[in-house]
């Protein structure tokens, strides 16, 4: 006979709330939250309901209030987490052929790592001219396809007209073009790290570029960076910013050297200012979501008995993450960045040392990371930076020569595990970069859907238009009858404008399109709008946008296949 077999367990039903949360973790008492399922066939926490607010961006001027926030939403996240493996633990067996978990049954995960190895030495070849050289060439050869123009985007490929600039295996290679048809060799320098992309100026570049942890040797400074006081890794990767004099380009001269914690997302650089966006997921060691059951649990066959033992299993990882949780400081979460000085030692600047104002949060913000914009003249002699930090998920980044726009998903993923009130929608963040060197918030905003990319995304005369699609991937959900339903997807344009009070507002939605099919791409251009839905036909559609209030479809073109 089953029997609703409860535990106590400690509960923070709470997000990111800046300056709303005040010592939850430690201050809150035990409530009974541990109960089954609906339907009696495992055990679950009461997670309650979450709901949405505003997404517009708040900024911290208090780090302890900034910290605490930040362990609520972990520790929510954490949770939902350990709700699930309970829901895999004792749902699985019984959805997928029914009775108890056996002793050859065994739950087990693979985390596969893959490894780059970077080739070793450098070489420099043929006899180019140090500078540019040959004759202007200005508008007889292309660049890369920037979305904006004025706007260079990072790329593993640029040309000057004369000279290649192109990433291979680690190395940044050099190929002179003394005349159309002939190309030689100019230089080959070997790359630390992994390189990504590169954007130029000049007689400069910017490599970007990915350390990752697994592959830096044990007695490279930047293992002490990334590692905490007992072992650890506190941080699996960062991204690095190397700056490359190619005046001489049989000799390319490396210059200033930044990094900064988390993984690269993409970077712009307007007159010579670089605006380079990243995300540091916050890896906390020491949380689990998993409890250690007993070694006589998987032999246990009594319902009752086995319930009692994954309960108290639960019940001590509970009080184990809430003793690591008393532990945690700003900088367990806060990216840090660092800079390699001409000796090869390394400066770090911490993030979150003063009063917090670089970091900010909507009201509901889910992220246990941070996105980071970082605004900097790399190519000056004097290093000054202005760095942002959002708690964020990933976000996909658009930038016009005026205005930045990050599109970040208003859910992210452990969110909507068990929450009735799902809303498939994506915040608008746009910051102003007109001016060189200040990155400046405007405000946020809320669309319907899911943004694929950059391109499905654009400002126009200080408008932001926005394609999206509502359930992109056909997803289906249990009905009040019982009945499994495919809801299909359907697909958006949404153009917003900013207000006084740092709100992005809807000003027009044209909803509808392509009911049925996704966006597959997307393309502004002026006034006009260019959409490819996909399911079995790729649909062209031209959208006039040129009245903002009244955007309207002017044709569609269907193309088999």
């Amino acid at each position: 006979m089953k029997t609703n077999v409860r535990v106590s367990i400690f509960l923070v039903g709470l997000l990111l709330l800046p300056g709303c949360l005040s010592g939850i973790v430690d201050e809150i008492d035990d409530v009974v939250i541990w109960e089954m399922s609906p339907d009696g066939d495992w055990p679950q926490l009461n997670l309650g309901e979450r709901t949405r607010t505003t997404p517009t961006l708040e900024t911290y001027d208090d780090c302890t209030v900034l910290l605490e926030d930040l362990k609520n939403a972990l520790w929510e996240q954490t949770l939902v987490e350990i709700d699930q493996n309970a829901y895999w633990n004792w749902a699985s067996p019984i959805m997928f052929g029914g009775g108890w978990i056996q002793d050859d049954m065994v739950m087990d995960g693979a985390i596969a790592e893959a490894s780059m190895d970077a080739d070793g030495g450098s070489n420099s070849g043929g006899t180019a001219p140090s500078s540019s050289g040959g004759e202007d060439r200005s508008g007889t050869y292309s660049e890369t396809n920037n979305q904006e123009s004025g706007v260079d985007e990072a790329d593993f490929l640029k040309f000057d007209g004369n000279h290649f600039y192109m990433i291979n295996n680690n190395h940044l290679v050099i190929i002179g073009v003394p005349e159309h048809g002939n190309v030689t060799l100019v230089s080959d320098m070997e790359l630390e790290g992994q390189p990504l992309q590169m954007m130029k100026e000049g007689d400069s570049l910017v490599i970007i570029s990915s350390i990752n942890s697994w592959n830096i040797p044990d007695n490279d400074p930047l293992r002490s960076i990334m590692q905490t006081s007992d072992g650890s890794w506190r941080s699996s990767n960062l991204v690095k910013y190397t700056v490359i004099d190619i005046t001489n380009r049989s000799d390319p001269d490396v210059g200033r050297e930044i990094f900064i914690e988390g993984s690269h997302e993409t970077a712009r650089m307007v007159n010579g200012t670089v605006r380079s966006v990243s995300h540091m997921w916050s890896y906390i060691p020491g949380i689990q979501t998993y409890p250690s059951l007993p070694d006589d649990y998987w032999n246990t066959e009594d319902w009752e008995e086995r319930m009692n033992l994954w309960n108290g299993s639960v019940e001590e990882l509970i009080d184990e993450n809430r003793a690591a949780f008393n532990l945690l400081t700003l900088a367990d979460f806060a990216p840090q960045m660092h800079q390699r000085m001409a000796d090869g030692t390394i400066s770090s600047y911490s993030s979150g040392s003063g009063d917090c104002s670089e970091f900010s949060g909507s009201t509901d913000g889910v992220g246990r990371g941070f996105t980071s914009i970082m605004t900097v003249d790399l190519l000056s002699e004097e290093f000054s930076s202005e760095v942002d930090h959002i708690a964020s998920a990933w976000v996909e980044v658009y930038a016009s020569g005026d205005m930045m726009v990050l599109a970040e998903p208003a859910n992210d993923w452990w969110w909507f595990w068990r929450n009735n009130d799902y809303e498939d929608a994506t915040n608008i963040h746009a910051f102003d970069i007109s001016v060189e060197g200040e990155t400046t918030y405007i405000g946020s905003g809320r669309v319907t859907g899911t943004v694929q990319d950059q391109f499905s995304m654009s400002e126009y005369n200080g408008d932001i238009r926005v394609a999206s699609t509502t359930d992109s991937w056909g997803r289906w959900w249990l009905t009040e009858g019982g009945e499994w339903e495919v809801i299909e997807p359907a697909n958006h344009i949404t153009i917003l404008g900013s207000d006084d009070a740092g709100s992005l507002d809807e000003i027009s939605h044209l909803g509808g399109i392509a009911e049925g099919e996704r966006i597959w791409s997307a393309r502004f251009v002026g006034d006009m709008a260019y959409l490819v839905t996909f399911r079995n036909m790729d649909p062209l559609w031209t959208i006039d946008l040129s009245d903002p209030e009244n955007p309207t479809i002017l044709g569609e073109l269907e193309v088999p296949g």
